[in-house]
């Protein structure tokens, strides 16, 4: 289950930060907007992702999968594909026997000369099911007579108990008490690149282009799953097209491939198509709880009492914190993981916290009403004290005041017509930190410079990132900077996830950067008639303290090194960077009550990252986190037939997703914290959207509706529940 901050034991004090590699008190580069150093190969399609990867001698694979959601597999028969057309490898990736949990699991797969081939031969694989009851939803799995998912194991499993303080007491204390249920729903990740792997073997080394959110960890997925050395596998990802916490191991269509790549002696292509994608690549689970919580007369929080459950499909549970962020003295969860007969979850941009986030704040909203107190009043009162990976009380405020809250009304809008405006907040925490990462920097007798790393940028900006650093600390432009990433050839770096890549890779390149710096003040102050320590380096110069004119050109100085290279190696540190970010959203939005449709008109998003490294990067970073949440909440949802357990929506046309139409004002405001160092932004801006929508929605309507998405008919029969007299 989540732990609650301040858990866990105790760490050892860092060691104290070399002054040398300090980020500067005055950045010339740092914090300021840059465009992305790949812009320009992106839009004019220069930019080689794993699908534009063509190799000699190149086939394509497919794979076979189940058309149900739960089987046994009785046999398989691969002697008419064998003799197809242009195949060149058939494998059997599951045995007769087998169980098959969801829709989408592989079953077998098919190599040949061309994609219509190999789609043609996979048709000719015979496959015999014995058909298995399934279930398809959690109140089918929790249903006494349920079928079971899997033959050898429960629909349930309980997680672990929290409770603190006295229950009890707490409700005693309540002047008001609130008692509903709330849930989230399952969504996919939808990455606009697809998964998929190009593999090719040179005798026992494999080379793996991967779409993937870690190279290296990638590379350690092959290396365990095909049983080599993790030193024979090179992973290279130079771009990568979303994978919002879904890319990280080769999974089984990667596997398959360089399986497929071994069995036919050449480099071999897979990407799966969209209804794969949907079907086998992870998702975010639901979350649903029954509380009830209690607040007192002046408006402070008392108890808090929940059952929660939710689905992460076969054999996946359902991981949310709750309640979130505020703080009830008295608390209590029993949580339940359910399991169906679907494809299995995964970790998605923030994962837990946008679940969490939603039940908590539609029910603050609830509460703030029964005390007849302002939402962000309410809020203030019980937040966490101000800290500075703690804002959200001058969040709360300042917000407030930018975004015009006294213009708010109370809960339901009074003004005639069908067209309903309605204001909602909501907040928001996330870790962010990094660690581990490891870098390489070469300065040349030229005066070129390349920095190596073996991180991925997966559309986030790493790669400008990898280069201002760099620029930064040598006093140079970002042009005179090459920035090489994406490759495991290249020193260790972590995968892509929970925030943590600009928090990781940031300081190992401030500290490589400055120590090739000293190398080369080194071998320059002689020159000057000066000690090394009295060099810096600014402007494309590296001159003496205080004395502009005694120094020389960048070019000149490099010229001192003559035949050797700089070439230097370290890693991330304590003390540039930092862990916890808070956040706070408001939205407004208007309802239509005749039709139920749901526009968003404007957002204002506050938000910490500690040091902001590039500006216009970090900007975007809160942009798409933003939309992907407004998904969330309007559009997105992942239809599962109750009958076949079959998705019925595993495309792009009936999967929804906002439009250019549909996308509000957003409105960002980021506070630069850079004596807190580096900390991750990538995941925090997603999390408190949806809930400020939801609660917009019930100001603007004076309807409370507890579970996403928005969608209009849900919101009609809301407001039909309140004209029958329901609550």
């Amino acid at each position: 289950m989540f732990r609650q901050r301040g858990g866990g034991p105790a760490q050892p004090p860092p060691k104290p930060l070399d002054p040398r590699y300090k980020w500067p008190e005055k950045p010339t580069l740092l914090g300021t907007s840059v465009k992305r150093l790949d812009g320009p190969d992106k839009v004019t399609g220069r930019a080689r992702y794993t699908y534009d990867i063509n190799r000699p001698g190149m086939i394509y694979g497919r794979i076979v999968r189940s058309p149900v959601p739960h089987a046994k597999i009785t046999s398989i028969d691969l002697s008419a594909v064998q003799k197809a057309p242009g195949v060149k490898a058939v494998l059997a990736w599951k045995e007769a026997g087998a169980e098959l949990f969801y829709q989408g699991d592989p079953v077998a797969a098919v190599a040949a000369d061309t994609e219509e081939r190999a789609r043609d031969a996979a048709r000719l694989v015979r496959v015999r099911y014995e058909t298995l009851p399934h279930v398809a939803t959690e109140a089918q799995a929790m249903a006494a007579d349920a079928p079971q998912w899997s033959t050898a194991q429960a629909n349930t499993r309980a997680g672990t108990r929290q409770e603190t303080g006295d229950l009890e007491t707490g409700f005693k204390q309540a002047a008001h008490i609130v008692e509903q249920t709330y849930s989230t729903h399952v969504i996919g990740h939808v990455c606009l690149e697809t998964h998929g792997t190009v593999c090719e073997w040179e005798g026992d080394k494999l080379t793996a282009w991967v779409s993937t959110q870690g190279c290296h960890q990638a590379a350690q997925g092959f290396a365990q799953a095909l049983g080599i050395p993790q030193t024979d596998v090179r992973v290279i990802t130079q771009y990568m097209g979303g994978g919002f916490g879904s890319k990280f191991a080769p999974d089984a269509q990667g596997i398959i491939c360089a399986k497929l790549a071994k069995l036919a002696n050449a480099p071999v292509k897979l990407m799966l198509d969209r209804r794969e994608e949907h079907l086998d690549t992870g998702n975010r689970p639901s979350a649903f709880a029954h509380i009830k919580a209690g607040v007192s007369a002046d408006g402070m929080l008392t108890a808090f009492d929940a059952t929660s459950w939710g689905t992460g499909g076969a054999g996946q549970g359902a991981n949310f914190p709750l309640p979130y962020l505020y703080q009830f003295p008295n608390r209590r969860r029993a949580h339940t993981d359910v399991y169906i007969n679907a494809g299995t979850q995964r970790a998605m941009r923030a994962p837990g916290h946008p679940q969490g986030c939603f039940l908590t704040e539609i029910l603050m909203d609830e509460l703030a009403d029964r005390v007849k107190m302002d939402p962000v009043e309410f809020r203030i009162k019980n937040a966490p004290k101000l800290a500075p990976n703690a804002m959200w009380i001058e969040y709360f405020q300042r917000g407030a005041k930018q975004f015009g809250w006294d213009k708010r009304h109370p809960t339901g809008d009074p003004t005639p017509g069908p067209i309903k405006t309605g204001m909602g907040v909501s907040a928001h925490l996330w870790g962010g930190g990094g660690r581990g990462s490891q870098s390489h920097v070469d300065i040349m007798s030229d005066g070129s410079v390349v920095v190596k790393c073996g991180t991925q940028d997966i559309g986030t900006g790493t790669r400008t990132i990898v280069a201002m650093v760099a620029a930064e600390s040598l006093g140079l432009p970002i042009s005179a900077i090459k920035p090489e990433i994406g490759d495991t050839q290249y020193p260790f770096s972590g995968g892509s996830g929970g925030s943590t890549t600009a928090a990781s890779v940031s300081p190992a390149i401030r500290v490589t950067t400055m120590k090739a710096l000293d190398a080369l003040y080194a071998k320059v102050a002689p020159v000057l008639g000066t000690d090394a320590q009295n060099l810096v380096a600014e402007g494309g110069r590296i001159h003496v303290k205080g004395d502009t004119s005694k120094g020389l050109a960048w070019k000149d100085a490099c010229k001192h090194l003559g035949t050797e290279p700089i070439s230097v190696d370290g890693a991330w540190t304590d003390g540039l960077s930092s862990s916890g970010t808070s956040g706070v959203q408001f939205s407004e939005v208007t309802v239509d009550i005749e039709t139920g449709i749901v526009k968003v008109k404007r957002i204002l998003a506050m938000q910490d990252c500690g040091l902001i490294v590039d500006k216009l990067t970090a900007e975007s970073q809160v942009y798409g986190g933003v939309i992907a949440a407004l998904n969330f909440a309007l559009f997105e949802d992942r239809l599962l037939d109750r009958v076949t357990g079959q998705m019925v929506n595993p495309n792009m046309e009936f999967y929804l997703l906002a439009g250019m139409s549909d996308i509000p004002k957003i409105e960002i405001v980021l506070n630069n914290m850079p004596e807190r160092g580096v900390v991750g932004i990538g995941e925090p801006p997603t999390v408190s959207t949806a809930s400020a929508i939801a609660n917009a929605v019930r100001n603007a309507t004076g309807v409370t509706i507890r579970s996403l998405p928005l969608h209009p008919h849900k919101v009609l029969a809301a407001l039909e529940q309140e004209r029958a007299g329901g609550t």
